[in-house]
C-alpha cells in the first residue's frame, strides 16, 4: 500500500496511491498493511467525514484481497454477522468502516456484539498540519494547480481543523479562482474563508 508525501508545490503522480499518510492516520496505515496480524481477521475503522476511510479501504481490498463493508453501522446485524462468517470461512481479512464508533451501531445480536468487541478498533485522528497542507496540495495538484505557501499559512491559523472543512475550503477556493481567473493565492484564500464561520475552531463540519 503506497502513500503520498507532498512537499509544497509538488504534484502527486497517479500511481502513488489515493491517500496521504501523516501522524493523523499513520497507525491506521500501518495496521492496514499488516492485516495478517489482525485479531480474528477483523479491523473496525472509524473516523470523521472526508478523512479518507473509503479510499484507504479500497487500497486495502486491492492489496489484501480482503472483504470490506463501508458504512457498516447502517447495515443489519445479520448481514454483518454473515460477512464475518464468510471472511473466516474463506480465511480473508474483514474491514468494517464507519463514521460512527461501534458503541453507536445499535447492535443487538449477542454473537455479533462479542465478535465486534474482540476485533481491532482504530480511529483516524483529527488532521494535523501536515495532513491539512497535503490535502490542499493534492486537491489542487489533481487539477493542475498549486496553492501558495502564504495562503496555506493564512488558513492554518484561522480555519476549522477538520477534513470536511479542508474539502469545503478547497472547493470554494477553486470556484473563486476560476471566477476571478487568478491562481490559488492569499487573496483567494482570504475570500474563501470569509464564506465560513470560524468563530469556534473546535467545530467539526
Amino acid at each position: 500500500m503506497s502513500q503520498i508525501a507532498l512537499p509544497l508545490e509538488q504534484k502527486p503522480s497517479p500511481d502513488q496511491g489515493g491517500y496521504l499518510v501523516t501522524a493523523a492516520n499513520a497507525e491506521v496505515h500501518r495496521h492496514l498493511q499488516h492485516w495478517r496480524d489482525w485479531p480474528h481477521n477483523t479491523l473496525i475503522l472509524t473516523g470523521p467525514a472526508a478523512s479518507g476511510k473509503t479510499t484507504m479501504a479500497a487500497a486495502f481490498v486491492t492489496d489484501s484481497g480482503g472483504l470490506c463493508l463501508d458504512d457498516a453501522a447502517d447495515h443489519e446485524d445479520v448481514e454483518i454477522f454473515h460477512l464475518w462468517n464468510r471472511a473466516n470461512n474463506e480465511d480473508r481479512p474483514l474491514l468494517l468502516v464507519s463514521a460512527r464508533p461501534v458503541k453507536q451501531w445499535d447492535v443487538v445480536l449477542p454473537d455479533l456484539q462479542s465478535r465486534l468487541a474482540a476485533s481491532l478498533h482504530l480511529e483516524i485522528g483529527a488532521p494535523d498540519q501536515a495532513m491539512i497542507d497535503g490535502l490542499f496540495q493534492k486537491y489542487f495538484a489533481m487539477r493542475g494547480l498549486t496553492i501558495s505557501e502564504d495562503a496555506l499559512r493564512y488558513l492554518e491559523k484561522r480555519m476549522v481543523r477538520s477534513y470536511a472543512m479542508v474539502r469545503q475550503l478547497a472547493e470554494k477556493m477553486d470556484a473563486l479562482a476560476i471566477e476571478a481567473k487568478k491562481p490559488i493565492n492569499l487573496s483567494i484564500a482570504k475570500s474563501a474563508l470569509g464564506f465560513f464561520d470560524v468563530s469556534d475552531k473546535k467545530v467539526e463540519f
